[in-house]
């Protein structure tokens, strides 16, 4: 009863979330973070699901700073993370990584040991409820979910205005999940404005 207790306040706060993404009515509490910090939080968190795994993580050196909301897109990260150790075989190799991208972007992935995703449903996976149906199952070799967690990453990922997509792992075998956040640019803070215009007034006179 506990554990389905659970399952259906997961459910709902998921469907919550996607509801909040599709009306356009997400908040995004956004603030200079690095890449580090964020992937910190991931791996805390995901830190139960990658104990028969063996997790590496390569981040390049001299990441600028990203003005996102952390806490939305560690989120994305941990989910991620879950879909690798879900699906991707005991003692193998998850791989998460950060670099510079192009167009002031960073790009953050997370990649697998497992079956992989056909190139033919790739783009499907990001839609909500894909992996519940039987063809997303047993296309996949995948266990049933609720298959909302990539649908909400890609929401959360598009509402930074980046983008997040599926391709073959390191010579062709399993998953990468790659996604762009914006580096951002630097916002002038309301205040200074403020007592900036004050003090550019009092010199005219």
């Amino acid at each position: 009863i506990n554990e389905e207790a659970d399952r259906l306040n997961h459910f709902v706060e998921n469907m919550v979330e996607l509801a909040r993404i599709e009306a356009g009515a997400i908040n995004l509490r956004r603030r200079w973070s690095s890449v580090e910090e964020i992937v910190a939080m991931a791996r805390a968190r995901a830190e139960s699901l990658t104990r028969g795994h063996r997790l590496e993580v390569e981040l390049e050196s001299e990441l600028p700073a990203a003005r996102v909301d952390a806490s939305l897109i560690a989120e994305v990260l941990y989910s991620l993370i879950d879909n690798a150790a879900k699906y991707s075989p005991a003692g193998s190799r998850i791989k998460i990584s950060a670099r510079r991208a192009e167009d002031e972007m960073i790009m953050i992935a997370v990649e697998d040991e497992g079956r992989g995703i056909p190139a033919e449903l790739r783009e499907r996976v990001f839609d909500k409820f894909f992996r519940a149906t039987a063809e997303g199952a047993a296309s996949l070799g995948r266990p049933k979910g609720l298959g909302m967690g990539l649908a909400i990453a890609r929401g959360i990922v598009e509402a930074h205005g980046g983008r997040i997509w599926v391709e073959s792992g390191t010579g062709g075998v399993g998953a990468r999940v790659a996604f762009t956040v914006p580096v951002g640019d630097e916002e002038v803070d309301e205040g200074l404005k403020y007592y900036g215009s004050i003090a550019a007034n009092f010199s005219r006179r």
